[in-house]
């Protein structure tokens, strides 16, 4: 995937600082973040977000979620080293990126950029960032033989992940697949769903709810299930303590 250069108009280090949000209400081309761990970058046009992609160490995101992730790296941007390059694009470059956004799974739609002054809402079109799981407790889970991805979503977005395997589409499904089983349950009365578990000759693919999120686990066919589901309980029941 190519999208047109463009020309940089400034480099930034600081959005904060150099006042990047106002700035973007003003421009149309390419927002590219580059951080230690990946890249990505933002299609705005005079302030209205158009798509949006990132690729973070081992996992891409697209569109919606991109944009997700994207954000939740500038909040944590003092943690990391970042630079910002605006890429000013003229009519003919805008039209063919918004194309390519298409064609790849980047459109968003166009979303406004929110105002840097005023506290951030809904409005943005991003849900609101839900209580995270400790990055050791995925890497914990992962490290059980068998287990090849664990991955933490909320509405759809995975929002932290550890492994290989294409997250973005196994939040979306495992989405899904929460809605279908809760409503069985419900229609059942047989009390609230606390896992579930789908099984392939070749692999093995568990969901549960952790507190405001959930999770699911990507395992071989021989994987031990049993064990997993005990570390699975041990999390909800800290969750809810909590």
């Amino acid at each position: 995937m190519r999208l047109p250069a463009g020309i940089v108009e400034e480099s930034v280090t600081n959005p904060q600082k150099d006042g990047l949000l106002q700035y973007l209400t003003t421009f149309r081309g390419l927002l590219e973040i580059i951080t230690e761990s990946g890249h990505g970058f933002i299609l705005n046009d005079y302030g209205k977000l158009v798509g949006a992609y990132l690729k973070n160490n081992n996992a891409i995101f697209r569109g919606k979620s991109a944009l997700y992730h994207l954000t939740m790296e500038s909040n944590e941007i003092s943690d990391t080293v970042a630079t910002f390059n605006l890429r000013k694009y003229s009519e003919t470059e805008f039209s063919r990126a918004v194309q390519i956004s298409h064609e790849e799974g980047l459109f968003i739609g166009t979303l406004a950029f929110p105002d840097a002054s005023e506290p951030r809402t809904e409005t943005s079109g991003i849900p609101e960032l839900p209580h995270r799981l400790d990055r050791k407790t995925l890497k914990k889970i992962k490290n059980l033989t068998g287990v090849i991805a664990v991955s933490a979503f909320f509405e759809g977005f995975p929002i932290q992940c550890v492994g290989d395997a294409d997250f973005e589409h196994v939040a979306a499904s495992a989405e899904d697949l929460m809605r279908a089983g809760t409503k069985i349950a419900k229609d059942m009365k047989i009390g609230f769903l606390d896992q579930m578990i789908l099984e392939t000759d070749e692999n093995k693919f568990i969901i549960a709810p952790c507190g405001d999120i959930f999770m699911c686990i990507f395992t071989t066919a021989d994987a031990h299930l049993g064990l997993i589901r005990v570390v699975l309980k041990s999390i909800q029941s800290e969750l809810s303590e909590n």
